[in-house]
């Protein structure tokens, strides 16, 4: 049974996530903080299976406790499904780079939002054209003199792959063009930001962790 964990900061959409949570069969929300502080409390002694965040609370930005659940097992080893008011937001990369498994923009319909978390308790994630741009550019940046077979490099399919979704092709049209499935796209997208998780912070982070 999925226990996740809200760390959302306006009670109300709490609440309606709560309630969609609650009645999805087999699925059970565990707790909520409107704040960081209040999570750090609360998370240790929980330890869900998903962090559904926003991508900013009163008191931080998310990314300061992904950086925490990345060194640290002390609030367990959760999925975090970050909220995003836009795609536009700086600090939506930051959070992908800093240990998120995915995003969701806020505003979609609660359909869209369970298959988010869906996807993101499969091992999934989506990744919009402006996301990809910028992981392409920042593996693009590390591509001179690297080593073309380091497996914490991009290989030359996740390139493409990365290419056609940042040229606004969608998970079907490239799951049909590389005769795989939707969700294998959507692993394959998940690969991919925790290959750029490893190289942000190559000190902390192993592709064992996620």
């Amino acid at each position: 049974m999925p226990r996740i964990y809200l760390l959302v900061n306006d009670p109300l959409v709490a609440g309606r996530m709560r309630s969609l949570i609650d009645a999805r069969p087999g699925w059970q929300a565990v707790g909520w903080a409107a704040t960081l502080a209040q999570a750090r409390n609360q998370l240790g002694s929980v330890k869900p299976d998903l962090l559904l965040a926003d991508l900013q609370l009163p008191d931080g930005w998310i990314s300061s406790l992904l950086d925490e659940m990345a060194v640290s097992t002390r609030y367990g080893r959760p999925r975090t499904l970050v909220v995003t008011m836009t795609l536009d937001d700086s600090q939506l990369l930051e959070a992908l780079s800093n240990g998120a498994d995915g995003y969701f923009v806020q505003g979609q319909s609660p359909q869209a939002l369970v298959a988010a978390i869906e996807q993101t308790l499969a091992g999934g994630a989506e990744m919009a054209p402006t996301i990809a741009r910028q992981v392409k550019a920042h593996f693009d940046a590390q591509r001179e003199g690297a080593d073309q077979e380091d497996p914490l490099r991009p290989t030359a399919p996740e390139r493409l792959m990365l290419q056609w979704i940042a040229d606004g092709f969608l998970p079907h049209e490239i799951a049909r063009d590389l005769r795989i499935t939707p969700s294998e796209v959507a692993q394959r997208v998940r690969g991919l930001y925790r290959k750029l998780q490893f190289d942000r912070r190559t000190a902390t982070l192993s592709l064992k962790l996620a």
